[in-house]
């Protein structure tokens, strides 16, 4: 696992780097606001003569007969998230939801359904022009376990505390960097734009739905367009002091048909108390004590790592302290594929004597190829280790799973 990872790291170290006047950290305008929507699932199918059982599960002679059925397996998932940000006050809203379904090989082996429904909330007020912020949270999941005849209770739970820091959503500075090197690229342009070039040509990115609301859902990107024009013009490197067709055409292709990856930077640390209001065994429980950190650094325009890690614990005369880690990072191999890593890892460190610590890792990588702006293919390789302290109970060797799925994006 360690090998494979360092492996994964010096490959990113080895991508081309672009060169660009500006940063997207340059970009620190908060004002931003977003929604999306995504469905994806992925299936394994094998046939009833694919399958192989065990010699004691065998109903003929031969000690390698075929299966009593056809078996299969997958998962089916819907996510939405919704951001908001202004200076003074941000807001994230997420849901959550998986289906899984399976059936054995074994002959009249039932198939079996587990779900998850988990929405995540959080709002943070800053004080004046600082960022020195109070927050309040909450969390909501309801699940029903695969091989469960009824689903648990309710989990719910609601935090407060305090934090600092900000992560700033620099998106819109990506597609104008994108759009630009694709206008030099045609001839359109004949250099790059200056800083406040590239702030400005961002800004009116980001204010498509203005232009929408002001000029109508078919005749604002005429409106929208000429305004980027007029910053190009004002820069004196437009080539024949117009974007013509060729530069409406590609700019239009960028920025409406082409997807994007979120580009973000900045930092935040939160620290509080939560309060449990249901288990999912039906009982309320001690306060908890909660602090979670979050870090992104976008190293070009192509190239995004995002780091978060949380703790928590409950206030109580036997504490277990429950430590999570994700680190992901996301590289732009070109407008249509992105190349996904990531590496998770969960403690939970029980204090009650002799009481075994459970350790997980998982480290994956994704290839994403984008068929339209709302269809993505992906290819994923995952390997998963659970270290629970004990021997030889079925979990001790390392899981490798090759996977592919279908997203579409429904906003």
């Amino acid at each position: 696992m360690k090998k494979l990872s360092v492996w994964v790291f010096l490959g990113f170290i080895a991508l081309p780097i672009s060169a660009f006047a500006i940063s997207l950290r340059d970009y620190t305008n908060p004002d931003t606001s977003y929604q999306e929507a995504y469905l994806s699932g992925r299936l394994n199918f094998q046939d009833k003569g694919d399958n192989r059982l065990s010699a004691e599960d065998c109903d003929e002679e031969d000690e390698e007969c075929t299966g009593g059925q056809a078996s299969y397996n997958g998962t089916a998932l819907a996510n939405y998230e919704m951001y908001y940000s202004t200076l003074p006050f941000s807001w994230i809203f997420q849901v959550d939801g998986t289906f899984d379904f399976e059936r054995s090989a074994e002959k009249e082996a039932d198939s079996q359904e587990g779900y998850e429904i988990a929405a995540r909330t959080v709002a943070d007020k800053y004080y004046k022009d600082t960022k020195f912020l109070g927050y309040g949270s909450g969390d909501f999941t309801y699940r029903k376990l695969m091989g469960s005849d009824d689903a648990d209770d309710p989990y719910a739970k609601l935090g407060i505390g305090v934090g600092y820091g900000r992560v700033i959503d620099a998106t819109v500075l990506a597609k104008a960097m994108r759009s630009i090197e694709d206008l030099q690229k045609y001839g359109v342009i004949t250099r790059e734009l200056s800083d406040q070039g590239y702030l400005k040509f961002a800004e009116l990115i980001d204010k498509e739905k203005e232009f929408k609301s002001e000029y109508g859902a078919v005749e604002y990107e005429k409106y929208w367009f000429e305004a980027m024009e007029e910053v190009l013009r004002a820069e004196g490197i437009l080539a024949e002091d117009a974007l013509g067709a060729m530069g409406v055409i590609r700019v239009r292709e960028i920025l409406i048909n082409e997807p994007f990856s979120v580009r973000k930077h900045g930092w935040i640390a939160r620290g509080g108390l939560g309060f449990v209001l249901s288990n999912f065994d039906g009982s309320d429980s001690d306060p908890s004590l909660d602090a979670s950190f979050e870090y992104a650094y976008p190293y070009t325009y192509r190239l995004q790592l995002i780091e978060r890690a949380t703790y928590s614990t409950i206030l109580s005369d036997d504490i277990v302290h429950q430590i999570n880690n994700a680190v992901s990072a996301t590289y732009e191999v070109s407008d249509r594929i992105d190349w996904e890593n990531r590496w998770t890892v969960g403690l939970t460190l029980p204090t009650e004597s002799g009481a075994k610590n459970l350790i997980s890792n998982n480290l994956s990588t994704t290839f994403r190829y984008y068929i339209s702006n709302k269809i993505n293919f992906d290819t994923t390789v995952s390997l998963n280790h659970l270290d629970d302290g004990r021997d030889d109970n079925g979990n001790d060797d390392l899981e490798t799973t090759i996977f592919a799925g279908i997203t579409y994006r429904i906003r």
